[in-house]
């Protein structure tokens, strides 16, 4: 393994592609080809798009068992160099796994799912301004004055096979649900008025957009020279000295290890920021520079602004009013919420119905479901890294903490303080101790999810093409360009399915 001291930040990078050569030659680990991840990723497609009634329960089931056997394959052998030394291979899995499990086996699908969709009226009649609830549809403002109008109405599984493909590829490839009846309860209620002062028009979405992809790539470019200094961030160097103006603080090793944390946790809120603003971008971008085009194409209203909500709730209110519970409910992105529920909500069936209608116990799984299955998404994708991590005792055992912390801290308020027969402190106090708490208790829990990401490599990724910081030479860097090398490359053992266009 290369010692992260030695050498620049790039031959770090290139030794790293070189091991993981050779334990490819070696035969220890397998590449990743491009048509597998096409088939893993489109294969549960095939199981939507049959109704119950041809037989789709059974081809649903034989579907996930496939599904299931794939991502442990690719747990087990395959590995890459891109997405921070093979981390996404493992996470994408895992969570591909999961959603699969939830629309495949734990759900009906032509029960349980409505999509909202986009239709016409040649009708007559005034139109009102309505909010998106669970009605059977929605009325909007008239497209022109020649009575006809446009419609947003609850679209279940459809019959015809060229909708229903549509329709079951949206909701496989979907993870907030924004247009669906299971949407994150944390987006704010939506509205069909593009002049609905609750909510910001698509043009005023689109630039809020590439706002915060503008301010995330420069935080991003930020973040990777403060990165490419400290050993930390470099590999495995989880105990060497921290940079200047740093080491004149190393004799508080706490303080160390809270610029860690804060700097990794930085790293990740920044970096979904910068992902998650592409979707407005290109979708709400192009619907509405092609309106026609993207009304033909989908019938899910791809041109309103409420599809596309910010990723990360309010930061303050949350965490100051409801603690680590509102801090991971109500602030932090909920991309995986709705596949956590469903295999807590397929949990509970199995059990006796007096215990599954508990609202107390209902609490409880469903926290230590959705901390242990996340906890369970970032251990695979620290597992499928070919470096030395520990996935339990890294980022499993950091998410399973979070519930333990959010059950601790909701006995503490519902049961312990009451019967401790104090006033009741002002809320300032009580936002005081939720903050204190929160901020303690992800300290003390995130090292381990910290330093896991170190000893991986995932900070070794390049996530921006161009660097300002690097090329006007106010970080150190090999100038502007940051991408190097290619990102695929044929490879073949001389088999039929060991041949292919291999990811690196």
């Amino acid at each position: 393994m290369a010692d992260p001291r030695n050498g620049s930040y790039r031959d770090l990078v290139r030794q790293h592609g070189v091991e993981l050569e050779a334990l490819l030659q070696q035969g220890i680990f397998k590449p990743v080809f491009l048509y597998q991840a096409v088939i893993f990723s489109l294969l549960p497609l095939l199981g939507l798009i049959v109704p119950r009634h041809r037989g789709g329960r059974y081809i649903r089931s034989a579907i996930f068992a496939l599904s299931l056997g794939i991502a442990l394959q690719i747990l087990q052998s395959r590995r890459a160099h891109l997405g921070g030394n093979g981390y996404m291979i493992g996470l994408i899995a895992a969570w591909s796994l999961i959603w699969s499990a939830g629309i495949l086996v734990f759900t009906d699908i032509e029960k349980d799912f409505q999509r909202i969709e986009r239709t016409t009226t040649a009708e007559s009649g005034s139109t009102k301004v309505a909010t998106l609830n669970t009605s059977a549809h929605v009325q909007s403002k008239p497209k022109d004055k020649d009575r006809e109008r446009e419609m947003f109405q609850w679209q279940p599984y459809p019959r015809n096979l060229s909708h229903r493909l549509g329709w079951c590829a949206g909701l496989l490839f979907n993870l907030r649900g924004p247009e669906w009846n299971w949407r994150a309860p944390h987006l704010r209620t939506t509205s069909s008025a593009e002049n609905d002062s609750t909510y910001p028009s698509a043009n005023r979405r689109l630039r809020h957009a590439f706002r915060t992809f503008l301010v995330s790539y420069l935080l991003l470019d930020c973040l990777k020279a403060v990165m490419m200094r400290d050993p930390f961030f470099r590999g495995s160097a989880i105990t060497y000295s921290p940079p200047f103006p740093l080491s004149y603080f190393e004799q508080f090793p706490i303080l160390i290890r809270f610029y860690h944390v804060f700097i990794s946790a930085m790293g990740v809120y920044v970096a979904l920021n910068f992902v998650t603003s592409l979707s407005p971008i290109v979708f709400l971008g192009l619907s509405l520079a092609f309106p026609n085009a993207s009304r033909k194409l989908a019938a899910s209203p791809l041109d309103a602004s409420w599809l596309y909500a910010d990723s990360f709730g309010p930061f303050l209110e949350p965490l100051l009013d409801h603690g680590l519970a509102g801090c991971w409910g109500r602030w932090w992105h909920q991309l995986f919420r709705h596949g956590f529920t469903m295999t807590a909500g397929w949990i509970l069936s199995l059990l006796p119905t007096n215990l599954a209608q508990n609202v107390q116990l209902k609490r409880i799984i469903h926290i230590v479901v959705s901390f242990s299955l996340s906890g369970f998404i970032h251990a695979c994708g620290s597992y499928t890294q070919f470096t030395a991590t520990r996935p339990f005792s890294g980022p499993f055992l950091f998410f399973f903490m979070q519930s333990v912390g959010v059950i601790g801290e909701y006995i503490f308020k519902t049961v312990v303080f009451p019967k401790l027969s104090l006033p009741t402190p002002p809320k300032n106090l009580r936002r005081a101790g939720n903050a204190i708490f929160v901020l303690s208790w992800l300290l003390f829990s995130g090292a381990r999810i910290a330093d896991d990401f170190a000893r991986g490599g995932l900070w070794l990724i390049e996530p921006i093409p161009l660097s300002p910081l690097r090329g006007l030479g106010l970080a150190k860097g090999s100038g502007w360009w940051c991408w190097e090398g290619a990102w695929f490359r044929y490879w073949s053992d001389g088999t039929y399915w060991g041949s292919g266009i291999r990811v690196l």
